[in-house]
């Protein structure tokens, strides 16, 4: 009997540790059993998660929260000591990579803005990727270096961003999830007023920037990537189906407010 309970003893921690190849157990947010997750810290979290959702391949729900290994437990928007805003990135195995999709992050922030991101500053908006092991540690690390083979003038030291140990995901309040789908005029004014996309442009290139945000994946060969088995597959995105992103004129309180002076103009005359 002894025998059988050690055995038993050993076979549940070899499922404990194999289960948190990727990802964290204490993670506010379970993802589901067949997928894996990824931790990206991108500046603003709204942006990073349409981004994430709407264009890159495989992507199955990308979630807003914050995560920092010196940060406070249970934080929320107003009282995040410690933590990055980041979203955690659920994505089918079978449809993406951890690799491409640590590729889509690189190119979606501004590599050389040690004080934050656009214009969002402070240090809760700095950027970071994050790994759960090292596996994945060694593959961010390769993205980063065929990306200094890319952009040849680039520097590793005058990267700032930083190469983490997975810390836990807490995950945001509901009114920050799917902003861009909920808000898409206050998002749409706040992501061009932030210079976001202008910037991207301006490190990545024009060309660049467009590969990494089409939802007609034009850039792709034959509209197909490989999978984390390293198998060909069609590449699927934008699986909420959301419209493009609307470039807002103003955000909403700014709509209601011209409203109303008009509203009182007219009826003054």
């Amino acid at each position: 009997m002894k025998t059988i309970h050690s055995l038993a003893t050993i076979f549940l921690l070899l499922l404990l540790l194999s289960s948190n190849t990727n990802g964290n157990n204490n993670d506010d947010y379970t993802i589901a059993p067949d997928n894996k997750s990824l931790l990206v810290a991108l500046g603003c979290f709204w942006c990073a998660e349409q981004t994430f959702e709407q264009y890159a391949p495989g992507v199955i729900e990308a979630v807003s929260g914050y995560a920092g290994s010196n940060g406070n437990s249970n934080p929320t928007y107003r009282n995040h000591p410690g933590h990055y805003e980041v979203i955690l990135i659920e994505y089918d195995p079978t449809k993406t990579s951890f690799k491409l999709l640590v590729e889509y992050a690189f190119r979606n922030l501004d590599p050389f803005d040690t004080r934050g991101q656009f214009c969002d500053k402070g240090s809760s908006y700095l950027p970071a990727i994050f790994y759960a092991n090292e596996e994945e540690r060694l593959v961010v690390e390769d993205v980063r270096g065929e990306v200094l083979a890319t952009y040849p003038s680039w520097d590793v030291t005058t990267m700032a961003v930083p190469i983490v140990e997975r810390p836990t995901f807490w995950k945001a309040e509901e009114y920050h999830q799917n902003y861009y789908i909920k808000k898409p005029g206050n998002y749409g004014y706040y992501k061009k007023a932030c210079g976001r996309t202008a910037r991207l442009k301006d490190v990545w290139g024009e060309e660049v920037y467009y590969c990494y945000h089409d939802l007609e994946l034009s850039c792709l060969i034959n509209g197909t990537i490989f999978n984390e088995e390293g198998v060909e597959v069609d590449a699927v995105v934008n699986v909420k189906n959301a419209p493009e992103e609307v470039v807002g004129l103003m955000p909403q309180w700014a709509i209601m407010v011209v409203s109303l002076v008009a509203v009182v103009l007219v009826c003054g005359l």
